[in-house]
């Protein structure tokens, strides 16, 4: 029997149970087919919220576990850096250089490509305030944009909860605003489980790792037995199981009803985009880029998505690091490479920005193998509307300018944030973040 405050009641709960919206579509009820396969029919005649070419996507990519930025984008020319890294600083000789100070990894050489292309800008020493070399906190800092206290919701759900209030002026949260809901569909992150940066208030992604994720092949839990009985002899019968305690039928009817529906309704829509649109250019064989090639395709289509979301893990790299981060950095920077070239092919380049982020960087001083948890560390931005080239201050490396031996940061996070928000999706930026930051000159005037 499930209890009021069970796990079933919990929409948030629900979806990070391992049960996504989608990945339930494979098990809606019987009885709810016939309405889902209906209302399916009525989306491909007229999509409810779908994107319009002008409207802007925002392609956030997670590089899990704190990055390296040292070691990414390289003061080749700062004695400093080869005095703190003795066995892992890159050499200028195999360095790939941008300009007369900087260069990027040779693993990361695509990313050459997008700078060369003028479709790459990296901000220096990115950060906040009292830095933190927690992972977890670290990154909910970072999701959450509140370095101040734990926060309860992420920037781009607060983003995708004002949507309903006419916040956004985007076709896809006004074709929402008609039922005074934000569509489901305006965020989509490619992960196991909804980012904590995409979850609001009263706003959760759609959620899936890939294509083949969108049949539901079973879990454990009781949202999984739920699905199980919903599909069984007595539909009627579990729904009023369910309903027991101080949660009516018509609450749970309601919930399970625009769950079910709109994942139904997704699942076989981006089947058919994966099926219809053909990307345009050749993509490493990685399970990131396969994400990419993916958020693409969707791109492409008239999906009302607004926010992409995608991680790359792994760059937690106390411990043989000259093996283990060059090939994090040829999988991120071929697989944004071949993104990029792909948009454009599509046509859809100018539209839509990149930004990555990795909740901290890496110490200054190796460790004999690695590096250990750091503070600030470059931001990449790429997309046909960014402003090219280095943003922002980068600090000294002497010795006595170093934070707790870190780098220090010189542009607060919150700053790209708020400029992403206000110049690119056109939202509220205060509203979201909760304060006003100075914007950054990081977009093409219009």
């Amino acid at each position: 029997m499930f209890s009021p405050d069970d796990i079933f009641f919990s929409r948030r709960r629900f979806l990070t149970s391992g049960v996504q919206l989608l990945s339930a579509a494979a098990t809606l009820p019987l009885f709810l087919d016939r309405s889902a396969h209906c209302m399916a029919a009525d989306f491909e005649a007229n999509p409810h919220g779908a994107g319009r070419p002008d409207d802007h996507v925002l392609v956030v990519v997670q590089l899990a576990g704190g990055n390296d930025g040292l070691n990414t984008v390289i003061p080749f020319r700062d004695e400093n850096y080869y005095r703190y890294r003795p066995r892992l600083g890159i050499q200028r000789d195999r360095a790939v250089k941008l300009n007369d100070q900087w260069a990027v990894h040779p693993a990361a050489a695509p990313l050459k490509k997008l700078w060369d292309g003028g479709d790459l800008a990296i901000v220096h020493a990115v950060g906040y305030p009292n830095p933190n070399r927690s992972h977890f906190r670290s990154t909910d800092i970072w999701t959450t944009a509140e370095p101040d206290r734990v926060g309860t919701t992420g920037w781009l759900g607060r983003y995708c909860d004002a949507c309903c209030n006419g916040q956004d002026p985007g076709h896809a949260a006004t074709s929402a605003k008609k039922e005074n809901a934000t569509d489901p569909a305006t965020a989509v992150a490619l992960d196991v489980e909804p980012p904590a940066a995409l979850v609001g208030q009263k706003y959760v992604p759609l959620t899936f790792r890939g294509p083949d994720s969108l049949m539901y092949r079973g879990g454990r839990g009781k949202a999984a037995d739920a699905f199980q009985k919903l599909n069984g002899d007595d539909p009627a019968a579990a729904m009023m199981e369910m309903t027991h305690g101080q949660h009516s039928q018509a609450q749970t009817e309601e919930f399970l009803t625009r769950s079910a529906l709109n994942a139904r309704v997704y699942a076989d829509r981006i089947r058919k985009i994966t099926n219809t649109i053909a990307n345009k250019a050749n993509y490493p064989q990685t399970p990131f880029a396969s994400d990419l090639r993916l958020v693409a395709q969707l791109i492409a289509s008239d999906m009302p998505t607004r926010v992409y979301y995608v991680k790359l893990g792994g760059f937690d790299t106390h411990a043989d690091q000259i093996q283990r981060h060059p090939r994090l950095l040829e999988e991120l920077s071929g697989g944004l490479a071949a993104f990029v070239d792909d948009l454009r092919q599509l046509g859809h380049l100018n539209r839509t920005t990149v930004m990555t982020f990795s909740e901290f960087g890496r110490r200054v001083h190796e460790n004999g193998s690695g590096t250990d948890h750091g503070e600030a560390a470059p931001l990449f931005l790429a997309g046909g509307a960014i402003k090219p080239g280095f943003h922002g201050a980068f600090p000294s490396l002497a010795e006595n300018a170093l934070h707790r031996g870190d780098i220090p940061f010189t542009t607060d996070f919150r700053k790209v944030y708020a400029t992403i928000l206000k110049q690119w999706m056109g939202a509220n930026d205060v509203g979201v973040l909760g304060n006003r930051f100075q914007y950054m000159d990081i977009f093409k005037k219009a």
